[in-house]
């Protein structure tokens, strides 16, 4: 009797430990042996603060039951792969939107305890976009990018030329340009984690040589063929008025003639937009006659063109004498704007 009650108390402890190994191997669904929820704590990050991007490395215990983490400015979360972590070590990366500046970085583990810990996201203000490049003092522009909720400063690079700030927000930034002795510059713009320059650079219209803006200047005469002129308010990139070029024949030439030769000595650039006609357009374009340059003008849509005017120089331009366009195959209509010389 004492004999089978052994035997029975023997099966009854085995059973118990098998079922022990079997809860304690259960494993998530990523394959993870899953531990309890324990007590969480998090005593090192490392960098101590970092761009969106970068990757952190965060050193504790409790970490394997990591359920979110969040950066507090915005309530941005990180994602991160369990695959890589464990109770002692969590890698993640800083959102490319976690917000600027000092901020708590959020641990919640699956039993919801939850751990703060002091951070600092370095969000320089990135612009993506303009909407205009060449202004004059008071002309408004919207910048498009990121980091741009809290920029305090917006500066022409290089000089103390302010902008005003007239409205912000994280994507959006609207100003209103300071007056410049600069010919082209780009804005230094500052916010609470540092200050970046922009990669779009801005041409001040007054300090740059007209061909043409608003209207004919006093020293071109328009010569051409096979075409007709006129200043047209139809469309303009800047302004009220662009230059409307009308080709009639099946070759047809637009030719701004400088009624005084203009130096290229002091300019760097001819720039000028063009709006493409009804189908895609390739046109000849030169200085005096020298170098031609076929550019693709597309269809229906204002098109941005710059050339270095070394490409003239080098041929032997020094001076312009006449501002050259040429185009075959059918009637088409095309508007000019904003074509000028710029140091």
């Amino acid at each position: 009797m004492n004999f089978l009650k052994y035997i029975r108390t023997k099966h009854i402890v085995a059973i118990a430990a098998i079922s022990l190994v079997f809860t304690a191997c259960k494993k998530d669904p990523n394959g993870m042996n899953e531990a309890e929820p324990g007590d969480l704590n998090v005593s090192q990050i490392d960098p101590g603060e970092g761009s969106g991007g970068d990757v952190l490395i965060v050193k504790g215990s409790g970490l394997g039951g990591i359920q979110s983490v969040v950066f507090e400015k915005d309530s941005v979360p990180a994602g991160f792969n369990p695959v890589f972590n464990n109770e002692n070590a969590l890698v993640f990366r800083i959102p490319d939107t976690a917000g600027g500046g000092p901020q708590n970085i959020i641990f919640t583990n699956r039993a919801g305890k939850v751990v703060k810990v002091p951070f600092k996201v370095i969000a320089l203000p990135t612009v993506s976009q303009v909407s205009a490049i060449e202004v004059d003092a008071g002309t408004r522009v919207t910048l498009t990018g990121i980091n741009l909720e809290d920029v305090s400063q917006v500066q022409i690079d290089g000089t103390t030329d302010a902008a005003t700030i007239v409205s912000k927000s994280k994507k959006e930034l609207v100003l209103e340009m300071p007056a410049s002795t600069k010919s082209r510059a780009k804005l230094s713009i500052t916010n609470s984690s540092g200050t970046r320059v922009t990669e779009q650079e801005f041409v001040y219209l007054p300090n740059a040589y007209p061909i043409f803006t608003e209207s004919q200047p006093a020293n071109v005469d328009y010569w051409g063929w096979s075409i007709g002129y006129s200043t047209s308010n139809a469309f303009s990139i800047s302004g009220s008025n662009s230059l409307k070029a009308e080709y009639t024949g099946s070759w047809g030439g637009l030719q701004l003639h400088m009624k005084n030769a203009v130096s290229l000595a002091p300019y760097k650039y001819v720039t000028f937009w063009i709006k493409g006609a009804e189908v895609d357009k390739v046109i000849s374009f030169n200085f005096n006659w020298a170098n031609t340059q076929a550019i693709n003008v597309p269809a229906n849509k204002w098109t941005y063109f710059k050339f270095d005017l070394d490409l003239f120089k080098g041929a032997g331009v020094s001076n312009l004498d006449d501002f050259i366009m040429q185009v075959n195959g059918d009637p088409a209509t095309f508007y000019l704007d904003n074509v000028l010389l710029v140091k």
